[in-house]
């Protein structure tokens, strides 16, 4: 799918859009039911929210837990305090079957790593992690020099302060084997926890970064074929000007011949850039146009702006759909491992 189709879906449906723990309530029936499914498995759980050491957590940071409700009655799905704060739900179901429920963070996170919470309903009881980045958006203490960070769990969330985050990406553990080749896997989710993209690959070799993707992803159309490759998208040691170009491939739209070339320029290698309120320095700025060639030359489908800044990562994004559309990314928080 084009990444820019994602994206467009993800700001239309953003902008559309007493105590820690109680036991019983004083009166009427409780409900019975359970976190995990028939066969033992914990039900899905979402966490939503930016997590930041010493912010208090707010209307925004809740997680959604499915719950399998086999009486009705009042619940109260809580869950342990973690690094001085919790997360709960009280309220009544009214029907029997699978149900989701929404618990409120309540507190402060003292300190930024990965929480993981023991959630409580009725005899069952499930666990879910939280990740919490440093206090106003720091990179906790890394001591990385790259421009694009691939280290296990690292996250960043992107919206403007008005709108909140609309999009968050986490770099996901372990590896994966494409050609001999080992990749970092990325996913991207939604304000509401949902994943809003198939899983995107990098890697870093020498000081090349490399995606794995289909050739079409970033164009306005699709190829009627399967056209993808590792493309060569950015580097460390760049110099303002630089410009280097992908091969040029070759696929069908609607059956006529089209062919795709990217071309890329650091137009600024060490910038200093403001976004929400917080400003980054050692930032490369390179544009991406996708060139296209229909039979009478190559000529400008889309164009990619992206910033990346030294030891936090991909900080920035905007997107020109050649028509006078576009759409920005900018990032708020973050947390590198």
């Amino acid at each position: 799918m084009s990444r820019y189709l994602s994206l467009t879906s993800l700001i239309v449906s953003i902008l559309l859009f007493s105590c820690q723990k109680e036991s019983s309530f004083e009166l009427g029936q409780q409900s019975k039911g359970s976190l995990q499914s028939a066969t033992g498995n914990c039900l899905a759980k979402t966490v939503n929210g930016a997590y930041i050491a010493g912010q208090s957590l707010a209307d925004t940071n809740y997680i959604d837990v499915m719950v399998d409700v086999s009486q009705t009655g009042a619940y109260n799905v809580h869950t342990d305090t973690v690094n001085g704060y919790y997360f709960k739900a009280t309220g009544k179901f009214t029907t029997v079957g699978t149900a989701t429920v929404r618990m409120r963070g309540f507190g402060t996170p003292l300190s930024a790593g990965t929480n993981t919470f023991t959630v409580y309903y009725d005899s069952s009881f499930c666990s879910v992690d939280v990740i919490v980045g440093g206090s106003g958006g720091s990179s906790g203490g890394t001591t990385s020099t790259d421009h694009f960070i691939l280290t296990d769990n690292s996250w960043w969330s992107y919206g403007s302060s008005i709108s909140g985050d609309t999009l968050k990406r986490a770099i996901l553990t372990g590896s994966f084997n494409i050609g001999n080749v080992a990749y970092k896997g990325m996913k991207e989710f939604d304000a509401a926890g949902q994943i809003v993209d198939d899983t995107l690959f990098f890697r870093k070799s020498g000081n090349n970064y490399y995606e794995y993707n289909y050739i079409d992803y970033y164009t306005s159309f699709y190829f009627d074929n399967t056209v993808v490759d590792s493309i060569l998208f950015l580097k460390e040691g760049l110099n303002t000007n630089d410009t280097w170009s992908s091969p040029v491939y070759t696929g069908t739209d609607s059956g006529a011949t089209k062919k795709v070339r990217y071309d890329f320029t650091c137009t600024n290698s060490n910038a200093t850039v403001t976004l929400n309120s917080k400003t980054y320095t050692n930032v490369y700025q390179v544009t991406l146009k996708v060139m296209v060639d229909s039979g009478s030359g190559f000529v400008t489908d889309m164009t990619w702006i992206n910033y990346y800044a030294k030891g936090i990562g991909w900080i920035y994004e905007k997107v020109d759909d050649g028509s006078g559309g576009t759409l920005e990314l900018p990032v708020r928080y973050y947390q590198v491992f």
